[in-house]
């Protein structure tokens, strides 16, 4: 069987996975939300009692297992194609840097550092914006999973020939090489460092479905005690512009 073929079997398995799981968690999951909510009106609970945490810990959660069903559901999209790509002329330097803003708050609390080393002088590339934005952060949300305290995140571009090649890299203790050929498979998680499961299992094979969408490859590199490095390529444009940037 042909890779993409290989590729997109596999991703309509995940996909028909996730709606099967969908469905039987929503209608109780809405159950508990309305019961959770009408009993702290019946208690007249709020956070000042035992009683009145638990209620409201209680609807916290389920509100956030909601919010993971649309994570789910949104994650079936990238998979299946369901979604339009919308090409535009991007400046990947400054989608990198409001990624990394948005989402620094996790590299803060988990005390890692986070390096940039983009020159300013990087051409445009033609993506959706959606989609690599999606990209850029599921790697960086990869590798600050697996980067203990203290560690070190840097994210680098540079232009090979007629592509924009990304890395991110980290300061984890690094991938068996028999495990590169599993890691981009849907629901594979490997337990570095504290030997944890981190994340769904899906946010690399996501990261390969939407690079190779946008016309690029996404591979990586990886030490045993060192850390991993994390590259995608996209191709260039010679005659793109940034509308008003002048690049």
């Amino acid at each position: 069987m042909d890779k993409p073929v290989e590729t997109a079997a596999a991703n309509y398995r995940v996909a028909d996975y996730t709606a099967t799981i969908m469905h039987e968690l929503k209608t109780p999951l809405s159950a508990i939300i309305v019961s959770a909510e009408l009993l702290g009106e019946e208690l007249g609970s709020d956070e000042q009692s035992d009683t009145g945490r638990l209620v409201c810990s209680i609807i916290r959660n389920a509100h956030r297992l909601k919010e993971r069903l649309g994570d789910l559901s949104k994650v079936t999209q990238w998979l299946v194609a369901d979604f339009r790509l919308v090409p535009e002329a991007i400046d990947l330097g400054q989608l990198i840097s409001n990624v990394t803003t948005r989402i620094y708050a996790i590299f803060q609390g988990r005390g890692q550092q986070l390096v940039l080393d983009i020159p300013p002088s990087l051409p445009p590339v033609r993506a959706d914006r959606q989609c690599l934005e999606q990209i850029v952060e599921n790697l960086l949300s990869n590798a600050s999973n697996f980067t203990p305290e203290g560690g070190r995140i840097t994210v680098a571009s540079r232009r090979d020939d007629d592509a924009l090649v990304t890395r991110v890299s980290d300061t984890g203790v690094g991938i068996p090489k028999r495990e590169w050929g599993n890691i981009f498979k849907p629901y594979y998680r490997l337990g570095r460092g504290s030997g944890k499961l981190a994340g769904s299992g899906l946010g690399l094979t996501i990261t390969r479905t939407c690079v190779e969408k946008l016309g690029g490859r996404v591979w990586l590199e990886s030490e045993e005690q060192k850390g991993s490095s994390f590259f995608f390529s996209l191709p260039l444009d010679r005659n793109l512009q940034v509308e008003g940037s002048g690049i």
